[in-house]
């Protein structure tokens, strides 16, 4: 009975499926840019700007001092003039995963490595944390793909 009902399956699979309209594969996505307004226009802070959208940072300590110790995992920087960061805070051997982003700002670059930057807090869920804080810093980054980050 089942090799008699099969040519009769295939028959009304193939009138079901019928001609189909021919495809079209989407054009690959566009590399994300590196041009971005919020850097000032000089040759020093356009490169310094392409340098920090590439960059991810990981183990970065944003704050430093007593008590409570602070980690960002992840770390970018965005044309927009965004920042994201995803960490913890440790306290009495506590860890809290956490969230924060915010704006950023830069002075022209001092060179294509190092520009003093301002970070702003828009959101944060970390525990001793607070919307509005805006931190000053220097940022190197350096030759081997890492960074330094000097408080103002």
């Amino acid at each position: 009975m089942l090799s008699r009902s099969l040519p009769l399956v295939l028959a009304f699979a193939l009138v079901a499926c019928g001609e189909k309209e021919p495809t079209t594969t989407a054009a690959p996505a566009e590399a994300a840019s590196t041009k971005s307004d919020k850097v000032p226009s000089d040759p020093s802070s356009e490169k310094f700007g392409e340098k920090l959208f590439k960059l991810e940072i990981t183990s970065f300590r944003p704050i430093d001092g007593g008590g409570a110790s602070m980690i960002y995992d992840r770390l970018t920087f965005s044309p927009d003039g965004t920042w994201t960061a995803s960490g913890s805070v440790t306290a009495a051997d506590e860890k809290m995963e956490c969230v924060e982003t915010g704006d950023w700002t830069m002075d022209p670059a001092e060179d294509e490595d190092t520009a003093s930057m301002t970070w702003t807090i828009n959101k944060t869920n970390c525990a001793g944390r607070e919307v509005g804080t805006v931190q000053r810093v220097r940022m190197t980054l350096l030759k081997d793909g890492s960074f330094k980050v000097e408080f103002r």
